[in-house]
């Protein structure tokens, strides 16, 4: 927005003192499509021949100053008003307070104090009727039946002194359950008249159960009353009135098109214009002093602005480009700055003012602002179920920054969602990234784990084939609720920690342990079956029925090779056939007698080698 600067030293121009009735002001240079606000100040009294009327907020003024106590349907007075007051064209220093509520600034008659209640709308020109006097409300009070309720003072300086006049918890007459709270309050030097009304009440019993709030001049030709308040029956609470005298006047000189009424209008001229401000004062006369508004060739104004990424920062920017003026331009900042633009700013308001040599100004408020301070914190974490498991959860609460955000906890690896599942356990440093990139982190959440369960499924063991072993299980878990072994081959029970198992071949079980949170640990044991067979030393092949072939008798082998030779190493016998043995002979003919050696290779059921070599006799 463009706006003319002005440096206005109003108490200066009050204090110096100036020839003219009225004086306006400023003289001043905007530029073109601005607003100005022009003021004048009055060196008199304003004049009062016509009154205007409207509600305003409701505002009374403090209650206090000199008290009254008066009996019913008298007055007291005359008091100095303070100052000079100008009512209706006339000049009063002095004035009367009624009880029935009313004051006047001429003596009041007595039967003006006993015409308690109006007689009819105002103006009404009968020796009764109080005048010249402000009404507020005018009807039957009786003062006489309360003390310390009506009061007077004179408040403020010249020339903006205040006559405060009050009445407090004055009760109606004949209606004396009834209290009414109200004030006059006289202006100087505009002699604008207010009406507090607090609570005000009629009489519907007596008399004619009437009031009047309004204004009535020194002859009772002339008055101004509230619509529907004169000498009607009414009632009011929490309400604040205003009677207007007449006021300054503005209008273009050289036209006299009026633009505008009261002690400062805001005008905003295509070209340059003179003003001239009138006033009326109290004597009739007429007080004019004209004031110049000059309208400057614009110029146009370019900002770029930089705004604070992250909470905290002072990297804002604020760019300004002037294009199209006349004469040098000169700038100044509310940082102290008059260059162009000013760099490394923090969040606030900047003022920047640019004024043309003989020309306009403008003046900008730049707001810098910065995002909320970005936060992070948890709101849920959940542990892992079981030692060296996966299943810890945590969820982060963001705040601030700029959304969207992104989250990590390795600062690589980042994701939407502020939910983390298929955690391990440890200790995470969780960091929240927005939309600038601006970060924060939180330290410290520790994901937990229950200590390792303890299984031991025992030492390996060997055993002879066809013996049984007990497998040595424990386990240091302090809740079981299952216990498995695999494979379940050979095993006198799977559901115990010490089952005694009969294997026939090598094996190797696996000891599976649950316990109370769901929690599984195993561990194996193996078992070595030992496989082995008897070679006889020797045999007698004499037809006798009784160990008369060398052979091996087991059912544990796969495969058989054996070779025997005699004492030069000649082979007499080889077989692939367990079950076919020597009977001594080479060739269908027995040998000698004596000692032969053997080799034997085979593979058992287990699918071990075992060769063995030795010696046999060969008896007859």
């Amino acid at each position: 927005m463009k706006k003319c600067t002005l440096l206005l030293l109003l108490a200066g121009i009050l204090s110096t003192g100036y020839s003219q009735s009225i004086t306006a002001f400023p003289d001043t240079t905007i530029c073109s499509a601005d607003s100005v606000m022009l003021y004048a100040v009055v060196d008199g009294s304003y004049g009062t021949e016509s009154y205007t009327y409207a509600e305003i907020p409701y505002a009374p003024e403090p209650i206090g100053g000199t008290v009254h106590n008066m009996v019913d349907d008298t007055h007291t007075g005359p008091f100095s008003i303070g100052f000079d007051f100008c009512f209706f064209g006339q000049v009063y220093t002095q004035f009367y307070i009624a009880s029935n509520g009313w004051i006047s600034f001429l003596t009041p008659t007595g039967g003006m104090d006993v015409n308690w209640t109006p007689d009819g709308p105002i103006p009404f020109g009968a020796g009764v009727t109080p005048k010249p006097a402000i009404f507020g409300p005018w009807t039957d009070w009786h003062s006489g039946l309360c003390t310390n309720c009506i009061f007077h003072e004179v408040v403020g300086v010249a020339p903006n002194r205040k006559l405060i006049v009050t009445y407090e918890d004055v009760p109606l007459f004949s209606c004396t359950a009834f209290e009414g709270t109200f004030q006059f309050v006289l202006h100087e030097t505009t002699n604008v008249i207010e009406n507090h009304l607090t609570h005000v009440d009629v009489c519907p019993t007596w008399d004619l159960g009437v009031a009047v709030q309004g204004i009535i001049n020194e002859d009772g030709t002339e008055a101004f009353s509230v619509a529907g308040r004169n000498a009607t029956d009414w009632f009011a609470d929490d309400e604040s009135w205003r009677w207007i005298p007449d006021a300054i006047t503005w209008y273009e000189t050289a036209t006299g098109i009026v633009v505008g009424t009261g002690d400062s209008i805001y005008v905003n001229p295509d070209v340059t214009t003179t003003y001239t401000a009138e006033i009326t004062l109290c004597d009739g006369t007429i007080a004019t002093d004209e004031v110049t508004v000059t309208v400057s060739t614009p110029y146009e104004v370019t900002l770029d602005v930089q705004q604070i990424a992250c909470f905290g920062a002072t990297n804002a920017w604020i760019d300004v480009d002037v294009t199209g003026n006349t004469n040098p331009i000169t700038y100044t900042w509310s940082t102290g700055s008059t260059i162009d633009s000013i760099y490394d700013l923090g969040a606030g308001t900047y003022t920047i003012t640019i004024q043309e040599e003989d020309g306009c100004a403008w003046e900008e408020d730049v707001v810098i602002t910065e995002p909320p301070l970005l936060t992070l914190d948890t709101v849920l974490t959940v542990d892992v179920t079981c030692f060296g498991g996966s299943d810890g959860v945590v969820n982060l609460n963001p705040g601030g920054g700029v959304l969207p955000y992104q989250f990590s906890f390795d600062g690589i690896n980042w994701q939407t969602d502020s939910n983390f599942i298929s955690l391990e356990a440890g200790t995470y440093t969780f960091t929240v990234r927005d939309a600038f990139g601006c970060t924060t982190s939180f330290t410290g959440v520790v994901i937990s784990q229950p200590p390792q369960i303890m299984v031991d499924a025992g030492p390996d063991q060997s055993i002879a084939y066809g013996q049984s072993v007990v497998l040595l299980g424990t386990t240091g878990a302090p809740v079981v609720t299952a216990i498995s072994w695999s494979p379940v081959d050979y095993l006198s029970c799977i559901d115990c920690l010490q089952p005694t198992c009969t294997p026939t071949f090598n094996s190797t079980y696996v000891l599976t342990v649950t316990d109370a949170n769901g929690c599984q640990a195993s561990d194996s044991v193996n078992i070595w079956v030992d496989i082995d067979f008897v070679v006889p030393n020797a045999f007698s092949p004499n037809d006798d029925g009784l160990n008369d072939v060398f052979n091996i008798s087991t059912d544990l082998l796969i495969s058989y090779d054996i070779r025997i030779y005699d004492r030069w190493g000649a082979e007499v016998f080889h077989s692939t056939d367990i079950n076919f043995g020597w009977d001594g002979k080479l060739g269908g003919l027995p040998q000698e007698i004596g000692t032969y050696v053997y080799v034997i290779k085979s593979t058992t059921t287990l699918n071990t080698p075992i060769t063995k070599s030795g010696t046999i006799t060969l008896l007859r």
